[in-house]
């Protein structure tokens, strides 16, 4: 070989190693994606904030999952029979599926995830009421007994499975900060307060999904989320604030909206009879004190929706229940009535730093109850799992004082069973309130798995709810992402704002 056949080899050889290195790069290149939602912990069992799934929802699974319409589908079951007319659930396990730890999914690991969840899961004691016991029948079949028919349990997927087997390997403290799941991705790194680094799983047993890596920045502040999406510093953001996202999307950004949990409202604990709130008419007079239309229309830019309760289209919703409209002179009519004609002063706290509008609502309804009602608000700012917290402690305590405005699970569910059975249930310890009717109802839609004879009570409950006001609905909120031309997700329905890295796809 001479020397200038020898330079054309190094020179072909040389480029051949820069397209490989180019292509390798280009598929190593992570989805970058601004998100509010840093997850409070990476145990599923002791998580106590719905911001644990927006991005672990693509790590860890449960017996069922949803598609995109919002149907319930298999996931690590495979498929289930019901028998004694719902009083037993036996799910038949998915074969070959491995843990990220490298360990199988076995019978046993959803029976010791199921002790774990009612060891830890505060929100699991509710939903677990009704399970007698859990039992793995063999390695692939695992029986819950129930005391009475529970419709809720197969829709909402509350246990996310974990590895016994890497448990009783790691121990407690390894499995709490490296926990493993079996779904698409796999943690890879984690800096708590700054991101995390998912990749794809390649012994995960459903399809592969396109996006090979993502890293979740935390990024708590909206205008910083936008401007890193505009600089082209992320590929994709969530919570995108509502009054940017007609200049998003005329500037050439994709826009994907899912009308989503929470539903904003005002809650009230019920159970302390010497409240002003206590009475009906002064919850009464403070609905007919808020104009909700102008908060969405002006405040809001018109982005998110408002029902009294359900949306169209859920099980038990009424289109003839009737709202609350903006009536002050009516609103002052009854708070005279009810005694309080000098208005009072009541705590305020105000769920922070998640969901946009929240806080700019409150200061609305701050300003209008103080302006047609002289109610004087003592405004205090918590976070998400702080106002979860407030809210146990407040249920559990007869003597407390008690008033919110924050995401309240409402519409937008897998079943509004779901809701109903964490927010209004006198057996739920979150519950503000005590209601025998209520509690009967639910128990008459919880028995039965036939959803057209589960709306009758559902409807019923949504009306004992707007006439006697547990909470004041204010506006359903709307999750909306905003992302590069390139890129498109569609989020599924009636599911939390979570980013499901399976139904994101990028044009290459």
């Amino acid at each position: 070989m001479n020397l200038g056949t020898l330079s054309i080899v190094v020179a072909l050889t040389a480029t051949s190693l820069a397209i490989s290195t180019s292509e390798v790069v280009a598929q190593e290149k992570a989805l970058s994606v601004a998100t509010n939602a840093e997850p409070d912990v990476l145990d599923p069992a002791k998580s106590g904030s719905p911001q644990f799934f927006t991005t672990l929802w693509n790590v860890y699974q449960g017996l069922t999952w949803q598609n995109l319409k919002g149907d319930m589908i298999p996931s690590l079951a495979e498929s289930w029979d019901i028998l004694d007319g719902g009083k037993v659930i036996v799910f038949h396990l998915r074969h070959g599926v491995v843990f990220q730890s490298g360990d199988p999914l076995t019978a046993q690991d959803v029976v010791w995830t199921y002790r774990r969840y009612l060891k830890y899961a505060r929100f699991f004691v509710g939903i677990a009421r009704y399970i007698e016991g859990v039992e793995a029948v063999d390695d692939y079949t695992v029986k819950f007994t129930f005391k009475q028919p529970d419709a809720e349990f197969l829709l909402i997927h509350p246990l996310l499975i974990t590895s016994k087997t890497y448990y009783d390997r790691a121990g407690e403290a390894e499995f709490a900060t490296h926990a493993v799941g079996t779904g698409p991705y796999k943690i890879v790194n984690y800096v708590p307060g700054q991101y995390l680094d998912l990749e794809a799983y390649d012994r995960y047993w459903g399809p592969k999904p396109q996006v090979n890596r993502a890293r979740f920045y935390f990024v708590t502040d909206p205008n910083t989320r936008v401007a890193k999406l505009r600089a082209g510093e992320t590929d994709l953001m969530m919570a995108t604030p509502y009054n940017v996202v007609d200049s998003l999307e005329k500037a050439g950004f994709n826009i994907a909206k899912l009308t989503c949990q929470p539903t904003t409202s005002i809650q009230f604990q019920l159970k302390n009879p010497n409240t002003p709130w206590h009475d009906l008419r002064v919850r009464q007079a403070i609905a007919y004190a808020i104009d909700k239309k102008a908060i969405v229309k002006g405040l809001l830019h018109g982005v998110p929706v408002d029902y009294p309760r359900l949306l169209p289209g859920e099980v038990g919703y009424d289109p003839k229940l009737e709202d609350y409209d903006y009536n002050p002179g009516k609103a002052r009519r009854l708070l005279n009535d009810a005694g309080y004609a000098n208005g009072f002063t009541m705590p305020f706290f105000i769920q922070t730093g998640i969901f946009f509008g929240m806080e700019e609502t409150a200061e609305a309804v701050t300003l209008y109850l103080k302006q047609n009602l002289n109610i004087e608000t003592q405004s205090q700012g918590l976070g998400l799992a702080e106002l979860i917290g407030k809210i146990f402690q407040s249920g559990r305590d007869p003597s407390a004082r008690f008033v919110a405005i924050g995401g309240y699970p409402i519409a937008s569910l897998p079943t509004p069973l779901w809701g109903i059975g964490l927010a209004f249930y006198g057996k739920n310890p979150a519950a503000l309130y005590d209601d025998p009717e209520l509690d009967r109802l639910f128990d008459g839609a919880e028995s039965t798995f036939d959803l057209a004879k589960q709306a009758p009570f559902i409807r019923r409950i949504m009306s004992l709810e707007q006439r006697d006001l547990y909470i004041i609905t204010l506006w359903d909120y709307v999750g909306v992402y905003a992302m590069k031309h390139n890129i498109t997700y569609t989020p599924g329905r009636r599911n939390l704002e979570i980013l499901y890295l399976p139904w994101v796809h990028e044009n290459r």
